[in-house]
């Protein structure tokens, strides 16, 4: 094998490791990979930053009465997830980029039955922070926070919460506490799209170069101001990717 390439293969087998863990097995720090957006879709180029596992399921469980039922798992249509390709929605069709984030809506109870969140469902905020920007997408309003890495005073990290109505007294300079209610979804009612109430959830590495004035959503395509991070490995719940052919996917 050739030298140079063994610590990529070797980066390679230690996150799919990580990604089929069980939850009872995950450390409580995680090295999650960065990717650059232009290379996404492949192995390459890589960097890693450990982020600590939040507390985000729980709370949006806590403020939301989710577990009045047994809140099981979060359940994920092929095009919800990070880095996806494709739509959820619609005609199922490809996306003009793939996917920045993560769309949170389906769950399941201890019943079995598969719920959704909807327009009244409150967002708490991840981790301590500042806002930084709020600016209009296409089924709402986006939220940017930074945030301080936990290992690092000198480092930062962004949260997006998008497709969202934000509060009143969530402003851009608002200090935020872990937990603070931020926003609602958007309702999504009258959208050309016809898409069902969801949030959509970034997490990123921004850049020293990066300004806040203005702020809109390529500027979270653009690899050489916003290193983009797979949400998933940091939401403190069990999931389930669903098929394709999964009944609650094709009736989205």
């Amino acid at each position: 094998m050739n030298c140079d390439k063994a610590p990529l293969f070797t980066l390679f087998f230690k996150n799919l490791k990580v990604l089929f863990m069980k939850k009872n097995e995950l450390p409580p720090y995680s090295t999650e990979t960065f990717m650059n957006w232009k290379d996404s879709l492949n192995l390459h180029p890589m960097k890693s930053v450990a982020l600590k596992k939040a507390r985000f399921t729980e709370m949006l469980i806590e403020e939301n009465g989710l577990d009045q039922n047994g809140f099981e798992s979060w359940l994920f249509c092929p095009g919800m997830l990070f880095n996806s390709p494709e739509k959820w929605w619609g005609d199922h069709g490809r996306r003009d980029f793939p996917h920045e984030g993560i769309d949170i809506c389906l769950y399941r109870d201890r019943s079995m039955r598969t719920l959704r969140l909807d327009e009244k469902s409150r967002i708490p905020v991840m981790h301590d922070g500042v806002v930084r920007a709020i600016f209009t997408d296409y089924l709402g309003k986006a939220v940017i926070i930074e945030h301080e890495t936990p290992e690092s005073e000198n480092e930062r990290f962004l949260s997006v919460y998008a497709h969202t109505k934000p509060r009143a007294e969530v402003k851009i300079g608002t200090m935020v506490k872990e937990g603070d209610i931020i926003a609602t979804i958007a309702d999504t009612g009258r959208s050309k799209a016809k898409i069902i109430p969801h949030l959509h959830f970034s997490l990123g590495l921004p850049s020293p170069s990066l300004t806040y004035d203005p702020f809109v959503w390529n500027i979270m395509r653009n690899p050489k101001l916003i290193t983009l991070l797979d949400p998933l490995k940091t939401i403190d719940w069990p999931y389930q990717r669903l098929e394709p052919e999964n009944r609650y996917c094709l009736e989205l």
